[in-house]
């Protein structure tokens, strides 16, 4: 059967059902939840007890996936629901861990180098300083970043996370990152299907009335349960607001959606598990190119905790900052390799302010390409008088060190060729 469409031909519904199957078209918007979840009543009230889930789409975005992979979940130890899946084993969505979250311990967690694309669960504090790490590692090797905003990741991913294990009355948290490289942008998602905001905040001294109400409430300062200092989505959303980054929070029968030009849209009798578990979702996207004022964003916060324990151990006790390249790096003989390796060197060099040394201990060979992205190319962005002031490389051996010598002279000829070529146009 084909999805249901408009006259246009485009299709009206993302997720539809026959008896108890449900075919997914796409998982690219929050309204996929809401289907998702108005189907999975469907079942349940005439009662089926297995569910058949086919996949028939293309389109794989956190902020659909993440929540019905954990609704799923709740579905089966709540309601004793067993499911199937008609997915590929090749195909992303299965990959990812949409029919089984992926759950690894801290130490695990610790050692993960691309922790993008794929759907976690967690139910302990290690953990969430684990992903956390790893995904401000993998985000420092993907772009240079613009100022403040790896600090402001940190607040937001750790906050969101953690805000599960405080407040949401749940066993585990459920998290995904994308990070496209063509914007610029990293979108995030996390997913309890704990009591909810609403039901959290109603016997505080704020008392929404309505679901709505304690969404509007969230988001300001000092407002919570009582079981923190109730900052944390206040925070999220200034870092969002201060970023033109896109945020969404959706809990029970309520949703906010927080544009780029500031706009406000809110949505209310929105399909939601049950009244014990209202569930909550919390979708962001930051632009990594956009600067964050991170003393504007938490003005009346007073600052923030953003530990980095990477960058603290590489503090040395002469304040310069000690960069193990043959630690840090993913190989010494790809373009892809030095591309990385400088990325994460200069979004430290923005970060810590201080100056760095590249020590080159247990590096035996490179590529040129290699070089050339990671070191020559690094003289060039910074500038040499800039990049003498800041780096110092040390125990590179005389084979590295010619290589990284004729590769940075060459760079600079280039460069200059192109400044003198457009001095004569």
């Amino acid at each position: 059967m084909k999805a249901k469409t408009h006259g246009d031909g485009n299709l009206k519904e993302s997720i539809i059902r026959e008896k108890n199957t449900i075919l997914i078209y796409e998982l690219h918007h929050p309204r996929c939840v809401s289907q998702f979840i108005w189907h999975m009543k469907g079942i349940d009230q005439e009662g089926y007890q297995d569910v058949t889930v086919k996949w028939l789409g293309e389109k794989v975005f956190p902020n659909a996936c993440v929540p019905i992979s954990g609704i799923i979940q709740y579905y089966k130890t709540a309601r004793k629901m067993e499911f199937h899946f008609e997915i590929l084993p090749d195909n992303y969505l299965y990959q990812c861990g949409f029919t089984e979250p992926i759950y690894e311990d801290k130490e695990t967690l610790e050692k993960e180098r691309n922790p993008f694309g794929k759907i976690y669960r967690y139910n302990e504090t290690g953990q969430v300083a684990a992903l956390t790490q790893a995904y401000i590692n993998a985000i420092s090797r993907q772009v240079t970043c613009s100022e403040g905003v790896i600090s402001s990741l940190i607040w937001c991913i750790n906050e969101v996370m953690d805000n599960v294990l405080v407040h949401g009355e749940t066993d585990n948290g459920y998290v995904m990152a994308q990070f496209h490289e063509k914007t610029k942008h990293v979108a995030f998602c996390v997913f309890d299907a704990g009591v909810g905001i609403y039901n959290t905040m109603k016997q505080s001294s704020h008392a929404p009335k309505q679901p709505i109400d304690a969404l509007s409430l969230a988001i300001q300062e000092g407002v919570g349960d009582g079981k923190g200092q109730g900052n944390g989505l206040y925070g999220l959303y200034q870092i969002i607001c201060e970023n033109k980054g896109l945020l969404t929070i959706t809990s029970g029968s309520a949703s906010m959606m927080f544009a780029k030009d500031g706009n406000i849209k809110k949505f209310e009798r929105i399909p939601f598990l049950s009244p014990k578990n209202n569930g909550t979702i919390i979708d962001f996207q930051l632009d990594l190119t956009n600067e964050v004022n991170i003393r504007q964003a938490f003005k009346s916060i007073g600052g923030f905790d953003g530990f980095d324990i990477r960058l603290d151990d590489m503090w040395q006790e002469d304040d310069t900052v000690l960069y193990k390249v043959y630690e840090n790096c993913r190989g010494t003989a790809t373009r892809e390799a030095g591309f990385e390796l400088r990325n994460d060197v200069q979004n430290i060099l923005k970060r810590l302010q201080a100056p760095m040394i590249l020590d080159f201990s247990d590096v035996k060979t490179v590529s040129s390409s290699f070089i050339d992205e990671f070191i020559s190319k690094m003289v060039i962005s910074l500038g040499v008088v800039e990049f003498n002031g800041l780096i110092r490389i040390k125990n590179m051996n005389e084979t590295v060190r010619f290589l990284c010598n004729r590769s940075t002279y060459m760079r600079i000829h280039e460069e200059w060729e192109k400044i003198m070529d457009r001095k004569t146009v």
